[in-house]
């Protein structure tokens, strides 16, 4: 990830969008894989719902929260705690409001004044419009505009497309990068599931005839054909292994299968990307840029330096 960059990641339910946060902020570890943080990063996360330490107002719960009292440097402890008055003031909340009397778009709103109370490096926010008012998230808008880094989480796409200079996409384990805001994003999406169900009718096709192939009898077993069963034999091994990962369409996929659909995105690919002369202005960006390599089957979850990398 790039400093100053902020980045809408974006999946389906359950996809591990809240959890790649945590491991990202250091709340959670990876199970297997790499996370390189650059020296000193500081890093602020807002949960979708956020929990505030029992205090008797706000302010002093977001204190406790944020760990301002450990600050040991006098001066600095008084900045932080001046800035998050100061954020609080624009949030519109009343820091001396108890915390069990605030609604959740009071608490909401508390938590993302102490983020950026706390000058973070790269700033983690879990569907930071819910709760919100329109008010609220214009506020938070203009925060971003002026603030760190950041990756969000939301399923908001008129919010991703004000806000987001790249989407990133996770689905199965993989993270995929698109240039541009979520119309962007989307607009290049629909490219791609199109030349997913073209290569997902090959393979089924394929499938069928090397079926009925193999069902010809005795002919189909003769040693110049020794190969082709082999493969059949490894194709059915492949496909008992992906019905063991699980059910349904989103694990149907097996090694042939996701070869197939590489092998067709790749090619969408090269049709549609513009020369690598080619230069964009301000309001323009790249249709989309891919972070993964189609000739294997283990495709890398990675974010770019400078702020950080991951990678399984």
């Amino acid at each position: 990830m790039r400093e100053g960059e902020r980045i809408g990641l974006s999946g389906g339910n359950g996809s591990g969008k809240s959890s790649l946060l945590a491991v990202i902020a250091g709340r959670a570890r990876l199970d297997g894989g790499e996370l390189r943080r650059r020296d000193g990063l500081r890093v602020a996360l807002v949960e979708q719902e956020p929990e505030l330490p029992p205090a008797a107002s706000l302010r002093e719960s977001l204190v406790a929260r944020g760990a301002l009292e450990s600050i040991r440097d006098e001066r600095e402890r008084w900045r932080a705690e001046a800035r998050l008055t100061e954020h609080l003031h624009r949030f519109g909340i009343d820091g001396e409001l108890a915390p069990g009397e605030a609604s959740g778009g009071e608490k909401k709103r508390a938590a993302l004044a102490l983020a950026f109370a706390l000058e973070p490096d790269l700033v983690l926010l879990d569907e930071p419009t819910n709760h919100l008012d329109i008010d609220g998230i214009a506020l938070l808008e203009q925060a971003l505009a002026k603030g760190p880094a950041a990756i969000v989480v939301s399923h908001d796409r008129w919010f991703l497309d004000r806000f987001a200079t790249r989407i990133v996409e996770l689905d199965r384990g993989v993270l995929r990068s698109y240039e541009g805001n979520f119309s962007d994003y989307a607009r290049v999406k629909e490219g791609e599931i199109a030349a997913e169900e073209v290569a997902s009718r090959k393979f089924d096709k394929f499938w069928r005839e090397e079926e009925a192939w193999i069902r010809k009898g005795i002919e189909a077993r003769r040693t110049r054909n020794e190969g082709r069963v082999r493969r059949l034999e490894r194709l059915r091994r492949e496909r008992r292994l992906a019905a063991d990962v699980g059910s349904g369409e989103e694990h149907r996929l097996d090694q042939l299968e996701i070869a197939f659909r590489a092998h067709a995105l790749h090619q969408h690919r090269a049709d549609h990307t513009p020369p690598a002369n080619q230069t964009y202005s301000h309001h323009q960006t790249r249709p989309y840029s891919v972070s993964y390599n189609a000739a294997t089957t283990a495709l890398p979850i990675a974010l770019q330096p400078t702020l950080l990398q991951l990678s399984v």
